[in-house]
This record gives C-alpha cells, structure tokens and sequence, in this order.
C-alpha cells in the first residue's frame, strides 16, 4: 500500500512538473521576443503562463508599443490566448488632445 501511495504522489509531482515546462518555455520565450524587438525592448512588461495562457502587465508610453507588445506574444509559438493587462501612459499629446476634445473620443474637438 505504502509502494502504491508513492507511486501515486510520483506520478501526481511528475505530471504537475511536465505541465509547467511548457509555460515556463512560453514565457521566455515571449520575454526574448519582446527584448529583441526595437520598440518594445525598453520597457518592463512582465510575463506570466499559465496553462498556455499569456498574462502580460505594465506599461508603456504609446498604443504602437503596446499593441506590437500583444503582436509578439500573439505570435508565439505554443501561446493559446493572452490577457492583456498593458496600460498606455498618459503623456502630454494624448492629454492635450483629450483636453481640446473635451474628452470625448472620436471628436474633431470643435464645438
């Protein structure tokens, strides 16, 4: 019985390491391709799997940064889905154009 039980508790940490290799792979691997590209490289994006499930987090200054971040991790081989969890700085443009158009999105910002 004892034999059995180990058996048991072998098989159930074996597997258990065998499903995190997979997520521990994707999840460098999308943390080389976001250091080797040229617009996202500078910023701290953290990554995290799970079951296949990319959660990416942090934030940068402008939405072609951030939307070439999702491309990359989009684009990795194994990725099932990703959860976005990148915000985009608010900066003085964006502020600005905000402040002209009264905030309302998809406005000319004339009255």
């Amino acid at each position: 019985m004892r034999t059995l039980t180990c058996f048991a508790l072998a098989l159930t940490l074996g597997s258990t390491l065998a499903c995190s290799k997979p997520d521990e792979r994707i999840t460098q691997s999308v943390k080389d391709r976001l250091a080797a590209d040229s617009i996202v490289h500078g910023y701290r994006i953290d990554v995290t799997t799970d079951q296949k499930v990319v959660s990416v987090a942090g934030t940068v200054d402008t939405t072609v940064a951030k939307d070439q971040a999702l491309s990359i991790v989009r684009g990795t081989p194994g990725v099932l889905d990703v959860r976005d969890h990148i915000s985009v700085r608010d900066n003085e443009a964006t502020y600005g154009w905000l402040k002209k158009s009264s905030g309302a999105i998809g406005t000319t910002g004339r009255r």
